[in-house]
């Protein structure tokens, strides 16, 4: 999953559209509100408010109903006793299928998020151990599992204990020398296999930077770690690969398993055929004739069969061979002992344009990855997208029938429907804001709506009928169509939100535009552009709006526009009295009863090189560092509030995904890390703690704290009760 990232952060600024939002009692301002009662009290600390929480993760648990995979799973593999091994990629973890398929467990791997980095790297026990991106797994007659980690360019051995020791390669070094344990080097390692006398088997790319098209050999490992080649390159024709312009040709790494005697065979993606090795590297051709450009979905004898774009290979108890073949569609195909070929199953119904519609749980039309437990069953990983979302991330059990029944993962459920509670759907709900009278309004991207939630769990949608205003006047058309910027509040419960630079009010249902700051942020050139990046609102009024290029401005009731805090055009991390204080980019904000404003700064680390940190700016316009070291690269440490660090922000496009925050009424700072899945407390005390969810624990487990939480974003903090927006639902947390 890596890629080349464009170094200019800000093209996909355009989509960072006003939001305007009414508030309850005609949309807020101009009269008082009704009495709300107070929420009810929540049966456990975390629970769910409104929405769906199910979709990818990774969580442990029930296999059917608790747990949770992403969707980018590398490789599966069948131990002995029946359990299947899962390589969640995504994760970076190596999960296990308990034999009953009743149960998910983690056997190694944790760490979280990665990006950027030459490798991710460690050995140890379970959850010490560090993989980076992990695509083949093999399990051999004593249960050790075997991992081709790719983007750390290693295999890696767990013992049936969980113990995770590097068997070949140098963490981080893409080659393809030969030599014994780490005076080796891989590139790339994809699939992997291992015989009855433990050696190793893996495929791989040749080294970058030798003449093109570069091979894909397949190296051997003994069981001392030594490693040699047993082919320098296994196909014989490459791919071509369109993305712009001619095409370009590679070789793919080769796809690998062995059977019950130990013979190693390879499903080949570029010449499109199946092959046998000896142990001397001869190899022999089982099924299908290699040529360029041969792909097909052929049936019948070895010599006519033709197969597409190989995903996977796999035996099964009875050395019957099987492949996941995608050639228009995916395929399950067997292959029998003299090479013929018979399609199992194939998908016939998807609907891949667009937005993906029609690809669905049990269509096999998104399966990427299979194996084949002992009772005949074949298991596939299936995922959902839409509009580059995931929505599912689910293993799924075949006959070879092709009926099928779901083994793990539970698709996720987004909607737009109105109602209460769990009866509600929401598509990626992000910024909350909260108004006096206890309503919350929820910018509900996927659905580019604002959403009321009330604190019993009712929602509904604004500009629709029985919604706060059913229709908005003035600006609300253009607010109301946008997926981004955060949201603010008053202390009369007018609502605020941006669009690039302007800036909106909206009350009584009527948007109005309050101030642009474009002539401000256009008069400085910078790398960033002229945008508004955060805003909050105090009790009287007074509008406070964070910008990308290092200011602050405040904005009165009036709206005239003055620079409160930071200077126009300078980054850096300097404490001080308003022009004189340094800001790197900023993000969002939030206010306390006393008008001091808090806001998030050190988005863009690679970039601007600055860390993350909370700021604090009194009324005065005095600026503070309240929370983070901001020589420190972004990362996840509790402690001491100077010396804590925390992720705010991942990449360089904006806006993506980033941290939002709160206050309570005894001056706690909650910050959401949607990176590490959990909530940072900057309390009074001046220590960083972390109150809700566990690092890099993706999923939903509500009860008593810190439980689990998935990638929360927005927050609203009233009295005792704090409000996340996480994937398509609002959760509800009783604080201590």
């Amino acid at each position: 999953m890596t890629g080349v990232v464009s170094t200019i952060p800000f093209q996909r600024v355009g989509i960072l559209a006003a939001l305007v939002v009414p508030l309850l009692n005609a949309c807020g301002g101009g009269g008082s509100a009704a009495p709300v009662p107070p929420p009810p009290a929540p049966g456990a600390a975390l629970s769910l408010l409104a929405g769906n929480t199910d979709g990818a993760g990774n969580q442990d648990g029930a296999a059917p109903s608790t747990a949770r995979l992403s969707a980018y799973l590398g490789g599966m593999a069948v131990s002995s006793a029946g359990e299947v091994v899962i390589l969640d990629s995504g994760n970076n973890q190596i999960r296990k299928l308990s034999a009953d398929h009743g149960q998910i467990s983690t056997l190694a791997g944790g760490g979280g998020w990665v990006a950027n980095v030459p490798s991710n790297h460690a050995d140890g026990n379970g959850s010490a151990a560090r993989f980076y991106r992990p695509m083949g797994v093999a399990v051999d007659a004593t249960g050790n599992t075997y991992v081709a980690d790719t983007d750390n360019h290693l295999v890696r051995k767990i013992s049936t204990a969980g113990a995770v020791t590097t068997l070949a390669g140098k963490a981080g070094v893409c080659g393809n020398q030969d030599g014994t344990g780490a005076s080796a080097t891989l590139c790339s390692p994809t699939g992997i296999a291992v015989d009855k006398a433990g050696n190793v088997y893996v495929s791989e790319v040749k080294r970058s930077g030798t003449p093109n098209p570069v091979a894909n050999p397949i190296r051997k490992i003994a069981p001392t770690g030594e490693v040699t080649t047993l082919t320098s390159k296994a196909s014989q024709y490459p791919t071509s690969v369109f993305i712009s312009g001619p095409p370009i040709e590679i070789y793919r790494p080769v796809l690998l398993a062995t059977d019950s005697a130990g013979v190693l065979y390879a499903a080949d993606p570029n010449d499109h055929v199946i092959r046998r090795y000896a142990a001397n590297g001869q190899a022999t051709v089982v099924s299908g004739v290699p040529a360029p450009n041969n792909g097909g979905n052929t049936d019948g004898a070895a010599s006519g069969a033709k197969f597409g774009d190989l995903k996977a290979i796999a035996f099964d108890a009875a050395n019957r061979m099987f492949v996941l073949d995608w050639y228009a569609h995916p395929a399950i195909r067997q292959i029998g002992s003299d090479g013929s070929v018979t399609t199992l199953v194939r998908a016939s119904t998807c609907a891949f344009g667009g937005d993906g519609s029609g690809a669905g749980p049990g269509t096999l039309c998104t399966a990427d990855q299979m194996t084949v437990t002992p009772d005949g069953r074949l298991l596939v990983a299936e995922y959902g997208m839409r509009n580059s979302a995931i929505k599912y991330a689910q293993l799924r059990s075949y006959t070879p029938q092709g009926a099928s029944t779901a083994v793990a993962g539970i698709p996720s459920a987004e909607g737009a429907d109105d109602g209460q509670g769990s009866n509600a759907r929401f598509n990626a709900p992000d910024a909350i804001a909260m108004n006096p009278a206890g309503t919350m309004y929820v910018r509900d991207s996927g659905n580019r709506s604002i959403r009321t939630v009330q604190t019993d769990g009712l929602v509904r949608t604004l500009g629709k009928p029985d919604g706060h205003c059913t229709a908005l006047t003035g600006q609300g058309d253009a607010v109301l169509s946008s997926a981004t910027a955060p949201l603010a509040t008053d202390g009369a419960g007018n609502l605020y939100t941006f669009d690039g630079a302007r800036i909106f009010k909206t009350a009584n249902c009527q948007a109005v535009l309050l101030a642009d700051l474009a002539p401000w942020l256009d008069k400085v050139p910078t790398a960033f552009l002229g945008v508004a990046s955060g805003i909050t609102a105090d009790t009287t009024g007074n509008v406070y709006v964070a910008s990308l290029k290092g200011a602050i401005f405040k904005i009165d009731t009036k709206g005239e526009v003055t620079q409160f805090a930071g200077s126009l055009g300078t980054v850096g991390h300097v404490d001080g009295q308003g022009a004189a204080a340094q800001f790197s980019a900023l993000g969002h904000m939030t206010t306390d009863a006393a008008g001091n404003v808090y806001v998030i700064d050190g988005l863009f680390h690679d970039i601007n090189k600055v860390g993350p940190t909370i700021r604090k700016i009194t009324p005065s316009g005095l600026v503070s560092t309240l929370a983070g070291d901001p020589a420190a690269a972004p990362g996840y440490a509790d402690g001491a509030a100077a010396a804590a660090r925390l992720t705010v922000h991942q990449g360089v496009n904006w806006p993506g995904p980033t941290s939002s925050l709160d206050v309570d009424s005894q001056g706690n700072v909650y910050v959401t890390d949607p990176f590490n899945s959990v909530v940072r407390k900057i309390g009074t005390d001046g220590q960083v703690s972390t109150p809700v969810g566990q690092a890099w624990k993706y999923g939903f487990a509500p009860g008593d704290l810190p439980g689990i939480i998935n990638r929360p974003t927005g927050i609203a903090v009233r009295d005792s009760m704090m409000y996340l927006a996480v994937p398509n639902a609002v959760v509800q947390v009783k604080l201590p």
